[in-house]
């Protein structure tokens, strides 16, 4: 289970809104639509006019104002976002508006549109109420005030555009506002304390706590709530960091792949791991090659520091020359499965891909087999490499036979790549996508290429630092890199996840999808020139770095926050009905009364 895609899918759509112009547009039509028709219902073409009016001011005018007056510019509900629910909110009394006016028209009684106008926005504050105390770090006093804003706004141009027109100021109409605000206020703080139980039952952290701290990682990149969250349900276990080290006459490469999952996503935890391992080895003078492993979301550090400790190990190693020898390049594919090997020294570098097939992360125990096949032709160790290079709308699971057929094609491989070995000769380089973001896709590291030569045959290794590749883009790639005489070539991504959580549907653009095809191939071909251009004899060393106590995500964790988005939904389904139908009631009962 792919569990940030799925986040992704359950919460992107509650931050995407349009910009504040266009909000604020809609904001204004839709008050003047709701209340000029209702009053047309009611009054006759007399009404219109009065209707207008309204909807402008009470609604829309109000709506805006009040927008700006709870946005805060450094808070996740920004002016734009409070818009948003203002807008709603206009929606919420329309309707009731309208009903409204739909009755008064059938029974001939004006005075039924201003009650329910008036119950109406009483009602609507138990939908401000529970969003308002969701998304915001206030205090309850703070966020009831804040639910009251709009309506009393409402009601209150609502009677002076009454007077203004000559009609009656409708008193009873506060009374029953301010009985139904009670109600709703009440109503919303029972259905908040019942979402927020299921988390602290199973996690000891409140639901829409822990959505509060989600949120504020992923819009505000503030991380550090969320973490301390997170550790709760963590298990510690030791990471292996395996590098290959070049070194040639124009200076230093290193290979890094952890065995850890670069996630969840933004900057919390280790998702940005691979894009900050390449910016420190490149301020550092050292090119960088980062690949993803045979790792999913479990194996996601959750807290920063742990990545720090990563990255210190890689670092902070006494690197020494190396052997200068390596095998042939190759590569085999059997069934849906492509695996390339090269052996430096006694270390073969394994590349895996199903590419065209979209594929999501390969699991674990891929590197544990390939480990083991790895011992029996006499390597004690190895660098698996998970391509992560092929994604579409949908996915297909990795399989049995897959699993079957990698084991066969990495034989067939590594039988071919140990019958011939020479001099190595390599060349290095790294180019940033300029003009390119994180929310097109592409992190910090942008494009990574090492280049190899033994015996005349050369390969080509390119890792892109986003999250997945376009299905198809690949092999497109690779074709133009055959052109410069590479025999054998593998582009993957490192699985950054710097770039998820920027963007509506799954929540990052895999690489091709806003980043143009033409730009991307022309850099990659650029960037596997210049590589070329300063090929020269080379040195690798193979290290592995072990880091112990480090906070994983883990199987159990991954459960716990599924089973507690889950639960919750479900309780906050259940819920909707008394929510709104208890304000609803009391409403009514009032309208009978009065």
């Amino acid at each position: 289970m792919d569990f940030t895609s799925q986040l992704m899918k359950k919460y992107r759509s509650f931050f995407s809104l349009p910009g504040r112009a266009t909000l604020a547009i809609q904001i204004v039509l839709a008050g003047i639509f709701f209340s000029s028709i209702s009053y047309w219902l009611a009054f006759g073409l007399e009404g219109l006019i009065i209707g207008l009016t309204d909807g402008a001011i009470s609604l829309g005018l109000s709506g805006i104002i009040c927008g700006h007056v709870v946005g805060k510019k450094d808070d996740f509900l920004t002016a734009r976002r409070a818009l948003g629910l203002m807008l709603f909110g206009i929606i919420f009394v329309g309707m009731g508006v309208l009903i409204g006016g739909l009755f008064a028209n059938i029974f001939g009684e004006g005075a039924i549109l201003e009650r329910i106008y008036f119950l109406s926005c009483g009602v609507v504050v138990v939908y401000e109420c529970i969003v308002l105390e969701t998304v915001s770090r206030a205090g309850a006093f703070g966020e009831d005030f804040k639910s009251l804003l709009q309506p009393a706004s409402t009601v209150s141009l609502h009677s002076i555009v009454l007077y203004l027109f000559g009609r009656s100021v409708y008193a009873e109409g506060f009374i029953m506002f301010g009985a139904t605000s009670i109600v709703s206020i009440l109503t919303a703080k029972l259905y908040y304390s019942k979402i927020e139980g299921v988390g602290k039952k199973i996690l000891g952290v409140g639901s829409l706590s822990l959505f509060r701290s989600l949120i504020a990682s992923l819009i505000l990149d503030e991380s550090e709530f969320l973490e301390n969250d997170l550790k709760k349900i963590s298990v510690k276990k030791d990471v292996e960091v395996r590098t290959l080290s070049f070194r040639n006459e124009y200076g230093r490469c290193l290979v890094v792949a952890p065995l850890v999952h670069p996630g969840p996503f933004r900057n919390l935890g280790g998702a940005a791991l691979p894009t900050s391992l390449s910016e420190i080895l490149s301020d550092s003078g050292i090119v960088p090659i980062i690949f993803h492993t045979p790792t999913t979301h479990e194996d996601d550090p959750v807290l920063g520091e742990d990545c720090k400790r990563i990255i210190s190990a890689v670092l902070e190693t006494n690197y020494s020359e190396g052997i200068a020898n390596a095998s042939k390049p190759t590569s085999s594919k059997v069934g849906r499965v492509t695996v390339s090997v090269q052996i430096f020294g006694k270390t073969p570098l394994v590349v895996i891909t199903r590419s065209p097939i979209p594929t999501e992360d390969l699991p674990r125990h891929v590197h544990e087999i390939c480990i083991e096949k790895l011992s029996k032709y006499g390597y004690s160790d190895g660098v698996i490499v998970d391509a992560h290079n092929s994604m579409d709308d949908t996915y297909e699971a990795f399989e049995k036979q897959d699993e079957e057929d990698l084991l066969v094609a990495l034989e067939e491989a590594l039988e071919k790549a140990t019958a011939e070995t020479g001099d190595l000769f390599a060349g290095f380089s790294q180019h940033r996508l300029d003009g390119f973001s994180r929310r097109d896709g592409i992190g910090e590291g942008g494009v990574m290429v090492l280049v190899t030569r033994v015996n005349g045959i050369k390969a080509a290794f390119v890792s892109l630092d986003g999250n997945n590749l376009l299905r198809g883009l690949r092999e497109r790639i690779k074709e133009e890199i055959s052109k410069l005489g590479y025999e054998i070539s593998e582009v993957a991504t490192t699985d950054t996840h710097v770039v998820t959580g920027t963007a509506g549907g799954q929540g990052y653009h895999v690489l091709g999808k806003v980043v143009p095809e033409k730009i991307l191939v022309e850099k990659i071909i650029q960037t596997v020139i210049e590589a070329e251009s300063k090929i020269s004899k080379c040195r690798v060393e193979f290290s592995k770095h072990i880091v112990q106590d480090v906070s994983l995500l883990g199987q159990e964790g991954l459960r716990i926050l599924w089973s507690i988005t889950e639960e919750s939904i479900y309780v906050a389904k259940r819920g909707l009905v008394w929510l709104l139908g208890i304000p609803i009631i009391c409403a009514t009962i009032l309208f009978l009364l009065l």
